[in-house]
């Protein structure tokens, strides 16, 4: 949820709760008040029934307003009356309805003779002005909420304009792009000094990142040409004559391990250049060729060990990638499984549903899976495996959102790439 909607939703909720206790209050104190008002009409009214009360003997006296009812009654004929004020209803046969009234009962004097006066006043109009108000109120205060609630969020939309544009450039952000990172300018302070902060720490990213990008193309660059003379100083010795089986055993292991060192001193500035994403060109690729293209290049290797290897296109797949780091992809993926093939084993490449497997033939791995694409994670004794392909293979994947899985079926390894949106 975003802020500014989460803002909005705590405003409405605050501004709803204070608004039902402020009506129902409201209306309870508009109430009372017009209670009191009519408590001081019949009170009024008391003071002259008592000094206009003509007879002893009537029952009844009819006064000129309507909405105002006088019951005088002989007090010997009452059990307990009601005195003071409260409210009572009648049936009005004229309206087919009952009608709220309010009552004041008191005691009167006559000729030695105690009455019991009821005075009733109509409460009907007082409840109908009170709906009015009520219902006007209330949508005046509607009103005023949804009015607050589009201002306040216009005028946040407009404040946090800076903000989401910040992000969306910081998204956006190619530390291998030339371009200046340009923040929009806010009146905001806050905004302000967040755009500064990473406007400054941008620029210091940027020159760590090169700081770092040339120093490792600097030191695998610097230990390529010593590692070169090596190898042709033991290429020379490997020539001498005079070596017994023992030197001769010594040169050659040294001899493979500085090729060894040469092959992971590239491996690993590859996967750096990976990493740092220093593959930006993009254009549209056709795996299967790439595919193709690969197992011709191993067909050596696939007859040295006589693997079977099949291929399976069932859906034409293009992609929008980097070419070189395709063919690295596939290269990686397809090396991986002749190497850690069987003598006579299986190779299956198969295409479909947006995927690309690769299965190769291998006993079950007794170690964990889960970090098989980690780097130097190594699941078989190959001298030649550096242990980077995997995580190599893992790395172009995160690039490109891809979802790459291990699996063991059927006594084959399978490698699944799911290019979803690649697609």
């Amino acid at each position: 949820m975003k802020l500014l909607t989460k803002t909005s939703l705590n405003y409405l909720s605050v501004t709803l709760f204070v608004f039902m206790f402020g009506t129902i209050a409201f209306y309870y104190l508009l109430r009372n008040q017009v209670n009191q008002n009519i408590n001081i009409e019949l009170e009024k009214r008391k003071s002259s029934i008592i000094n206009q009360l003509l007879s002893a003997h009537s029952s009844v006296v009819t006064p000129p307003n309507q909405n105002e009812k006088v019951v005088i009654s002989l007090l010997n004929e009452m059990n307990a009356p009601k005195l003071n004020f409260y409210d009572t209803v009648f049936y009005e046969p004229s309206q087919r309805k009952y009608v709220p009234f309010r009552q004041l009962g008191f005691v009167a004097d006559f000729n030695h003779t105690q009455y019991y006066i009821q005075i009733y006043k109509s409460l009907e109009e007082t409840d109908n002005l009170i709906v009015r108000i009520f219902l006007i109120m209330t949508i005046l205060v509607f009103l005023i909420i949804i009015a607050l609630l589009i201002t306040v969020r216009h005028t946040s939309l407009k404040a946090w304009n800076v903000f989401y544009d910040t992000i969306d450039k910081i998204n956006k952000y190619d530390i291998n792009s030339h371009d200046a990172f340009a923040l929009k300018q806010s009146e905001v302070k806050e905004f302000e000094e967040l755009n500064t902060v990473l406007s400054a720490m941008t620029d210091r990213i940027k020159h760590d990142y090169s700081n770092m990008k040339e120093y490792t193309e600097n030191a695998s660059h610097e230990l390529q040409t010593p590692l070169a003379i090596i190898n042709m100083k033991l290429e020379l010795l490997l020539q001498s004559r005079n070596l017994d089986d023992k030197q001769l055993k010594a040169l050659v292991e040294a001899y493979e391990a500085t090729n060894r060192l040469s092959k992971l001193n590239k491996t690993l500035l590859l996967l750096a250049k990976i990493e740092n994403r220093q593959f930006p060109e993009s254009g549209i690729i056709n795996p299967v060729s790439i595919i193709q293209s690969q197992l011709d290049s191993f067909e050596d290797m696939i007859d040295a060990k006589h693997i079977k290897a099949s291929v399976v296109f069932e859906e034409e797949i293009s992609l929008n990638m980097n070419p070189y780091l395709a063919e690295i992809l596939f290269a990686n993926l397809i090396k991986n499984g002749i190497r850690h093939n069987i003598q006579g084993g299986e190779l299956v490449i198969k295409t479909g549903n947006k995927t690309i497997t690769v299965s190769n033939s291998g006993n079950e791995l007794k170690a964990d899976t889960v970090s098989i694409f980690e780097r130097f994670h190594k699941n078989s004794a190959s001298p030649e495996s550096l242990g980077l392909g995997l995580a190599i293979v893992k790395k172009i994947c995160d690039i490109y959102k891809f979802n790459v899985n291990y699996f063991y079926e059927n006594n084959l390894h399978h490698f699944s790439i799911d290019f979803g949106k690649g697609i």
